[in-house]
């Protein structure tokens, strides 16, 4: 049996039937609403009214982590600034600390300063590069076996087209 709802605003109701399925809860309501009280225009953060629950995938420590690490990848030197990554991530400083006190628990990551880590682990420039470059490979075989069925078939057609040329000549 399904409850009655307790929505007040049908904005509301708008944006979580929205966030069921979210892709970008952004733009669903202005950040502010104006609001005139008798010549007195002010605004309301509508923000902090709406709380918008994220998929919980999007919050797991395990693709928080494959983002973070994406982060590393590209940061010049391994250096990384907490505060940016958890603004990067869209998380609290907490659970990018969960992250770095795993890593530096098992030496892949030294801090360097109060809010600056540093990759100390193995070269990631060449990391995934195992699977890539077995990609490459299956690819160029493939592509020496149609090489392969192209000069047969090649062959076949240049000998049917001196066999017909032969053909005619002798009648």
């Amino acid at each position: 049996r399904k409850l009655p709802s307790l929505l007040v605003d049908p904005a509301e109701e708008t944006v979580r039937r929205r966030c069921r399925d979210p892709i970008n809860v952004e733009g669903l309501l202005p950040s502010k609403i104006r609001i005139n009280l008798e010549d007195n225009v002010q605004y309301v953060s509508m923000r902090k009214a709406l709380k918008v629950k994220r998929p919980r995938f999007d919050v797991s420590l395990v693709y928080l982590t494959r983002k973070f690490m994406d982060l590393v990848r590209s940061a010049p030197g391994g250096i990384l600034d907490l505060n940016k990554v958890a603004t990067k991530l869209g998380v609290r400083k907490r659970r990018v600390y969960d992250i770095t006190n795993v890593l530096d628990g098992i030496d892949l990551v030294e801090k360097k300063s109060k809010n600056h880590i540093r990759w100390i682990g193995s070269d990631l420039s060449n990391f995934g590069a195992v699977p890539q470059q077995k990609k490459l490979q299956e690819e160029l075989s493939d592509l020496s076996a149609m090489e392969d069925a192209l000069d047969e078939l090649i062959k076949d057609c240049a000998q049917q087209l001196f066999e017909l040329t032969d053909d005619k000549e002798n009648e």
